[in-house]
């Protein structure tokens, strides 16, 4: 790993171990994107690179404090006198810009869809997943101050939590675009503010809270077609009744835009109906006969079945997972920053390090032609720690053997297929109990000094 040269420089030896991705996350690519964007920095001992490959390093390993990712650095003991602070680092990750990371994240998405996007294609479209989620950090003021606490029905939360909005390529499962902010900004605003960054021809999948006339009229506006369960607030039986039948449970339905909507957007290019077409799905599940109901903007009933796009929407599930590895497997639950620029930048350090991990599964499932939707994402994780350091020191074809072999056991990591499995989400071993703290720790202290 080369980095800026210095008399204080780090050696390639003393840089973190992140000889897994040295193929996709280069010093030179970030130092690239850092002088498109303007920035200039001295020769130190933690470059833009560094920062940058610490902080994706951190998001990886399952000790998230930075006196861990130091330990690295101490851990080479060669070209400097002592590893860097704690102050260090975090100034260095202020001195990032800001455009930086949304740059290295669309360029880790560009390179998934390349590598893996021409096999997940629906009738020659792409697929997209929309979702959004929360998440919580600690209780300082500043970040309350930016993020606000959730509105529960016992009250307030007792820490900051933020709104986070996620658009994902089916398939290729990785993080195109994501917006976060308050807790108060709803998840909608936060999609308008990154819609534009799906390309025309998709099609778009998302729940039913998304399934506004406002949102699907812009959709098709820029030639997206959409899939969606139908809002909880329409009533089916009055979409037939003033709608055509065009096959077996499905219909051509009208959405009206309703006066208050059309105040409220203020937009002239919004139609006064939009055509859409309600499909009923009808299911077992756990010996009882149940239904929902979806819309689409995809008219054409024999070039878009009813059975794919039923197919296509439990495909929504998709985004569930992906949020679900970035906040448990990654901890991005459970922030760890302590101001707002830093949350944010913590935030994207992991969406990059979920993105590259994606890229060396789809690497490996081509290799062991494997379906990459089988292989386990968290011991991928594991095994490019585990091979990193050796993979950092080693050099030539030493080098490209142990990365064939990291990818043929990220290939071997498997979960099996166990569709209906019903596994209870309890613990069966007790914590150790304290009592919530229900104020601030700030109040906490003055209470414990009384």
């Amino acid at each position: 790993m080369n980095c800026i040269r210095s008399r204080r420089r780090v050696p390639s030896s003393a840089c973190v171990q992140l000889g897994a991705l040295d193929r996709i996350l280069t010093n030179e690519e970030i130092e690239t994107v850092c002088r498109q964007l303007g920035h200039a920095w001295r020769e130190r001992v933690l470059p833009p690179a560094v920062t940058v490959r610490s902080m994706v390093y951190r998001s990886l390993h399952p000790d998230k404090s930075i006196k861990g990712v130091l330990a690295d650095f101490a851990a080479a003991g060669e070209g400097f006198e002592a590893p860097p602070t704690d102050a260090a680092w975090c100034q260095a990750r202020s001195r990032l810009p800001k455009a930086l990371w949304p740059e290295m994240i669309a360029r880790s998405a560009r390179r998934g869809i390349d590598l893996a996007g021409a096999q997940f294609l629906y009738v020659g479209r792409p697929l997209y997943l929309v979702d959004g989620s929360t998440l919580s950090m600690p209780d300082t003021p500043k970040l309350v101050e930016a993020f606000g606490y959730a509105s529960t029905k016992h009250g307030l939360s007792r820490f900051p939590v933020a709104r986070i909005t996620f658009i994902v390529r089916a398939g290729v499962e990785v993080v195109c675009n994501y917006r976060m902010g308050a807790y108060r900004q709803s998840e909608d605003a936060q999609l308008h503010a990154i819609w534009q960054g799906i390309p025309r021809s998709s099609i778009v999948i998302w729940d039913r809270h998304f399934c506004s006339f406002y949102n699907l009229a812009k959709c098709r506006q820029r030639g997206v077609d959409v899939i969606s369960r139908l809002h909880q607030r329409r009533n089916p039986a009055k979409l037939i009744a003033n709608g055509k039948r065009v096959g077996e449970n499905e219909w051509l339905v009208a959405f009206d835009l309703a006066p208050q909507l059309r105040k409220k957007y203020n937009d002239s290019t919004l139609p006064q109906q939009l055509a859409v077409r309600l499909i009923r799905v009808v299911f077992h599940r756990k010996g009882r006969r149940r239904q929902i109901w979806l819309v689409t903007t995809l008219l054409d009933s024999k070039r878009y079945t009813r059975r794919s796009i039923a197919r296509l929407y439990r495909r929504r599930w998709g985004i569930e997972t992906r949020i679900g590895h970035l906040k448990t497997t990654l901890k991005m639950n459970v922030l760890r920053s302590q101001t707002p620029d830093a949350v944010r930048s913590e935030v994207a350090a992991t969406v990059l390090a979920h993105n590259l991990t994606c890229i060396l599964i789809h690497q490996a499932a081509r290799r062991a032609r494997r379906a990459a939707s089988r292989i386990s994402f968290a011991c991928a994780v594991k095994t490019l720690l585990a091979f990193s350091p050796a993979l950092r020191s080693a050099s030539g074809a030493r080098r490209l053997q142990l990365y064939r072999r990291m990818l043929n056991h990220i290939a071997n990591q498997t979960n099996p297929y166990r569709p209906g499995r019903i596994e209870p989400r309890l613990i069966k071993r007790d914590p150790v109990r304290y009592e919530f703290l229900k104020v601030s720790r700030a109040e906490a202290r003055q209470l414990c000094l009384s």
